[in-house]
């Protein structure tokens, strides 16, 4: 056989053999608050629950994973183009055009909480926010308040992060301040500030979910079937637990 011959054909079954993996492209925003996302002093992911998920994603398909760190407003856009593939703790009623992404099984129900300075009243009810100013986190929606938000009633008050918003309310610049179970329970532990109380929100707790990108359907469908076996196999209870700093429940 003639060695250009043999060569084509061992080119053919390297290519064949070995595919070309390229990175799993995840968008992980530092919006995201801690432990959803922790970041170093150069703003680049170094743990929390969402590389935890995206990282054992990553192992179970034989990929490496890209962080991308986009502001909250890019992330819709660049899973509807293809520029990423996969963007989690988001859920169908916080994104414009939920129809043109694939969603993952539920990943987990996450309580949102108003945190007030603890000397103030309890907030049970949206007339109790009348005249308030809340500090939210931009780029973020919240179904819930949007009407009085749009109303001038309560007062919208965005801010870059959990912690800037409850230095201000430590400050006394904001009223209350919109947040997450996960996230106000993992501050209170890792800086022990008693400061604050926090009362759930009257809604229901909303459920999270993975968005994925149809840009290549067939991709998007293994990386849904293996975020179901993912949560399926107890992983992301595990992880819960261990940011919650409690035993797991059987």
């Amino acid at each position: 056989m003639p060695i250009a011959a043999l060569l084509l054909i061992l080119l053919f079954y390297a290519a064949t053999a070995w595919p070309d993996k390229a990175p799993l492209s995840a968008i992980v925003s530092e919006t995201n608050t801690a432990p959803y996302a922790i970041f170093n002093a150069d703003n680049e992911l170094q743990a929390g629950l969402s590389k935890d998920i995206i990282d054992e994603l990553g192992l179970r398909i034989n990929r490496t994973v890209q962080y991308i760190n986009l502001p909250r407003a890019r992330v819709e856009p660049w899973l509807i183009e293809g520029q990423a593939e996969i963007a989690c703790f988001l859920n169908p009623d916080w994104v414009n055009e939920p129809d043109k992404l694939l969603w993952s099984t539920a990943l987990f129900s996450t309580r949102q909480l108003l945190v007030r300075r603890r000397e103030s009243e309890p907030i049970t009810a949206i007339q109790h926010l009348a005249g308030k100013r809340v500090g939210t986190t931009r780029g973020f929606t919240y179904p819930e308040l949007e009407q009085v938000f749009q109303s001038g009633d309560v007062i919208r008050d965005d801010a870059h992060s959990l912690e800037s918003n409850l230095l201000r309310l430590k400050q006394g610049r904001l009223d209350v301040v919109m947040t997450v179970d996960l996230s106000y329970h993992f501050f209170v532990k890792t800086l022990d500030d008693q400061s604050f109380s926090a009362d759930p929100l009257w809604s229901k707790a909303p459920t999270v979910y993975c968005g994925l990108s149809r840009h290549n359907p067939e991709n998007a469908q293994l990386l849904y079937d293996t975020l179901q076996q993912i949560t399926a196999s107890g992983f992301i209870e595990q992880r819960l637990a261990f940011y919650m700093g409690r035993p797991l429940e059987h």
